[in-house]
């Protein structure tokens, strides 16, 4: 009997087919593990691949800067680029750099191989994988003009303007001597911040409407007026009307140790970012010399360096001309946010553009879109500068570098006026397409301004590189990427060294190359 319940219970044992399911999964685990972590390795060898590719191509145009170099002085030049792109503790070991120099065909072809360790393959005696890249950089033959459009604002204090201004002169450094004639380079800065300065060189130069013909000269002043003159008593009393057409450059000479600091005021749009020539038969095309004006001495205004002399309301208190007669202005004047140090046309002179960049300061708010109007004017063979060459010269590639450490930035204010006086005047009067106190919808207002001009830019056949300096919004990260002629173009540097490696590859794509493959 118990033999028999002893089979009975063996049998069904063997029939029982519900552990199954575990002892299956048991057996695939190992090959299922494998494979999933064998693709962690493959991804980690093909991103190793893709930033072996990016530093290759990086030591190509390093070396290829250089218009006659040794075969030892490339290697050294290329391995140093390499080691300086290619992490090798986050993306494992370079075994092999070989750097060729061809004379005939005047390229440079930079080729690599690194080894990526394996986890996961390991176990299947697979260690390592190598991955390789070759990069080809010939020479373009091309003169160069380039465009230097950088932020000058409040926010580049410190070490930002330092690392900026080392950075730039580094980018000036190598274009100047990496070729054998300097004509063959030029290059203009274009300081921005709220305004863009044109230099007092300029004063009351046809362009820059010495008759207030413009439609918005001294729009704030709300207009032409009359003042009336008496003298004398009873029948001999005579008085004499005088018509007043607001100007700018009068208002300046009236004050006293007071001059115009050079900056200009934003054109109305779409001419605000564009390069059309200035024309004295259309006033609207030209130039408006920047005078902020007195506000009210009434409490909540920024810019009030004047006594009023006149009751009122804010606006028959902004526009009483009479007080700017031969006093002189207190605190920041008519000059308030003309911060930046003035704009240097295309040069060759090396020491002359080193200079200028040796001299930027940070101080003001932010309108990228001014700045790079101005740096589409300096590239443009149209006044008012005229040092650039046409724009179907194919011999020569137009270039503009954009750099900012934050988004745009028009301060609105809760008055009257909607705003402080900036490159558009005051937000009341309508300049910039809205009328809103609002300062996040100002800058929505120029970050539109902004989009424009790069697409104006770039339809100009401009090559447009953009650089973000430690800028936390990702919106403007954004839009700095499509500002670009494309997104390789782009550059996101959040920290100094990132910084000055954004330069050296601008440098080395501007320097008469272009990558073949």
């Amino acid at each position: 009997m118990c033999l028999a319940r002893l089979f009975r219970k063996l049998t069904e044992f063997a029939s029982d087919r519900r552990g199954n399911v575990a002892v299956i999964f048991a057996l695939a685990l190992a090959p299922v593990t494998l494979l999933a972590g064998g693709s962690v390795d493959l991804s980690a060898a093909m991103n190793a691949r893709s930033r072996l590719a990016q530093a290759l191509d990086a030591a190509a145009l390093a070396v290829g800067v250089n218009a006659s170099i040794s075969d030892e002085d490339a290697l050294e030049i290329a391995t140093g680029f390499i080691n300086a792109n290619y992490p090798e503790r986050e993306l494992g070991n370079i075994t092999s750099i070989s750097v060729s120099v061809d004379p005939e065909t005047d390229s440079v072809t930079v080729r690599g191989a690194a080894e990526v360790r394996t986890t996961m393959l390991g176990l299947a005696g697979i260690q390592k994988i190598t991955v390789h890249w070759e990069s080809v950089a010939q020479r373009a033959r091309q003169r160069i003009e380039l465009a230097m459009v950088l932020d000058n604002t409040g926010s580049m204090g410190g070490s930002k303007i330092r690392n900026l201004r080392e950075s730039a002169l580094l980018l000036s450094e190598t274009l100047f001597e990496g070729v054998e004639d300097p004509e063959d380079v030029k290059i203009a800065l274009v300081p921005f911040a709220a305004t863009v300065n044109v230099g007092t060189g300029y004063e009351r130069d046809w362009w820059l409407d010495p008759d207030a013909i413009s439609p918005i000269h001294a729009e704030w002043a709300g207009g032409d007026y009359s003042v009336e003159e008496c003298s004398g008593r009873g029948r001999r009393r005579t008085c004499t009307t005088t018509e007043i057409h607001p100007n700018h450059w009068d208002l300046f000479d009236e004050l006293r140790n007071t001059s115009w600091g050079g900056c200009v005021e934003a054109r109305a749009l779409p001419m605000d970012i564009d390069d059309t020539t200035p024309n004295p038969g259309r006033p609207e095309t030209l130039f408006v010399p920047y005078f902020a004006p007195d506000e009210p001495d009434t409490w909540g205004f920024y810019n009030d360096y004047l006594d009023d002399e006149e009751s009122g309301d804010d606006f028959e208190r902004l526009q009483y001309l009479p007080k700017y007669d031969d006093v002189r202005p207190s605190f920041d004047g008519p000059n308030a946010a003309c911060t930046v140090t003035p704009i240097t046309p295309l040069t060759s002179t090396r020491s002359r553009i080193d200079n200028a960049i040796s001299d930027m300061e940070a101080s003001g708010n932010t309108n990228i879109a001014n700045g790079i109007g101005w740096g589409v004017r300096v590239l443009s063979p149209q006044m008012p500068f005229t040092e650039g060459a046409d724009y179907d010269d194919r011999d020569v590639l137009k270039a503009m570098v954009i750099l900012t450490d934050g988004q745009n930035v028009l301060s609105g204010q809760y008055n009257s006026f909607m705003s402080r006086y900036e490159a558009y005047g005051y937000i009341n009067d309508d300049r910039l397409g809205v009328r809103t106190s609002s300062g996040s919808q100002l800058s929505d207002a120029l970050d539109d301004r902004t989009v424009a001009a790069c697409a104006y830019a770039r339809a100009q056949g401009i090559r447009v590189y953009t650089i973000t300096f430690q800028v936390n919004s990702s919106s403007t990260r954004s839009m700095m990427e499509a500002c670009a002629s494309n997104p390789s173009l782009y550059f996101d540097s959040p920290s100094s060294s990132a910084l000055r490696d954004a330069f050296e590859m601008i440098a080395g794509d501007l320097a008469n190359l272009r990558l073949a493959r």
